[in-house]
């Protein structure tokens, strides 16, 4: 979810409320995405299979495959979190600075 407006240029209010919709987003994305393909992936390689008792190399091959690209969109996205973070945490030191 990114913005428009630079985050240097967004109150601290601002910052603390695109961060909270960032993290609801990751949040929505693990359950909608990760969990889902991480457990298609154990169903295909467990010793008691639902679907199949042989289930075939490209079979797993794309499960794994699947399960990788939803991981790795939660990974772009949990980096773009901690650097609103981070964008948090200065504009908290600025403030607490400013008024000491």
């Amino acid at each position: 979810m990114k913005l428009e407006r630079p985050t240097k240029r967004m109150t601290l209010r601002e910052l603390l409320t695109h961060a909270e919709k960032c993290t609801r987003d990751l949040i929505e994305h693990y359950q909608a995405n990760v969990l889902p393909q991480t457990s298609e992936f154990r169903d295909l390689n467990r010793p008691v299979r639902r679907r199949s008792h042989y289930p075939t190399v490209l079979a797993i091959y794309n499960a794994i495959n699947r399960l990788e690209e939803s991981s790795n969109e939660g990974i772009e996205a949990t980096n773009y979190l901690l650097e609103q973070l981070q964008q948090i945490l200065d504009s908290a030191s600025r403030e607490v600075a400013s008024r000491i």
